[in-house]
C-alpha cells in the first residue's frame, strides 16, 4: 500500500477511536453528574451541557495524545502521507 492508502486507513480508524472515547467520557461526565443529583437536585440539569461539552473536549485531548503516541511507537511518520505541511519545516526551492 501506498502512504495515502495508510494515511486513509489510520485516519478511518482513528475516526473511530475518536467516537468511542467521546462516548466514554461523555458517559463518564454524565455519570458524575447524576452523583450531584442528591445534593442539588433538579438545579443539575443546568450542568448537563458543560458535562457533554467536558467530555468532548477531553475526549480531543485524549485522541491526540493517543495519536502521537501510536505515530512514535509504531514508527509510522515515514509510512504515512503528512496531513498537514509545517511552514518552518518546508525544504528550499532549489531552481
Amino acid at each position: 500500500m501506498n502512504k495515502k492508502a495508510n494515511t486513509l486507513l489510520f485516519i478511518l480508524g482513528g475516526t473511530v477511536v475518536n467516537v468511542i472515547l467521546a462516548i466514554l467520557f461523555i458517559g463518564l461526565a454524565l455519570y458524575g453528574v447524576s452523583l450531584l443529583v442528591p445534593y442539588f437536585g433538579n438545579s443539575v440539569g443546568t450542568i448537563v451541557p458543560f458535562a457533554f461539552v467536558a467530555g468532548i473536549v477531553l475526549a480531543m485531548f485524549a485522541y491526540q495524545r493517543l495519536t502521537r503516541w501510536v505515530i512514535e511507537r509504531f514508527h509510522l511518520s515515514d509510512k504515512m502521507e503528512p496531513l498537514f505541511s509545517n511552514p518552518r519545516k518546508r525544504k528550499p526551492n532549489l531552481d
